[in-house]
């Protein structure tokens, strides 16, 4: 696997309470909301955007918890485009987290049509225990 360039990166933010949906022996389920502020690097550059994300995470007593997002993404200049991921998070007790996932774009969009054949790498660094506050990385999967 090769990792493009960089596409997008910027700061995160939690968004008010996750909801648990369920828990059994193989962990909780739960529901969060989060956003992020984007700036366009390399292929779009000048692009900043806002994204905000559902997700519906599942996280075992142990291991690696995996997540599934939906989101929209909002260009300052008035272009959408919507967005699919599954992120993958290793829990290391008495470390701020990072997740890893795998994204796609839909849009309309001519300006960001380029997306629409984009699979990307984001990389999330919580700074933070909690997720309250964390960076966000995305690059292009080549």
């Amino acid at each position: 696997m090769v990792i493009g360039e960089k596409i997008f990166e910027g700061k995160g933010k939690s968004e008010g309470p996750s909801y648990i949906e369920s828990m059994n022996a193989d962990g909780v389920t739960s529901m969060y909301a989060w956003s992020a502020q984007l700036k366009g690097i390399g292929k779009a550059q000048g692009v900043n955007a806002t994204v905000n994300v559902t997700a519906k995470s599942m996280v075992p007593p142990k291991g690696v918890a995996a997540s599934k997002d939906k989101a929209m993404l909002f260009t300052m200049t008035g272009d959408m485009a919507v967005v699919k991921g599954l992120d993958l998070m290793k829990m290391v007790p008495g470390t701020n987290p990072s997740s890893v996932g795998l994204w796609t774009f839909m849009t309309m969009s001519e300006k960001l049509g380029w997306l629409n054949d984009v699979i990307a790498v984001v990389t999330f660094e919580a700074l933070d225990p909690m997720w309250m506050e964390f960076n966000v990385t995305i690059s292009e999967w080549k």
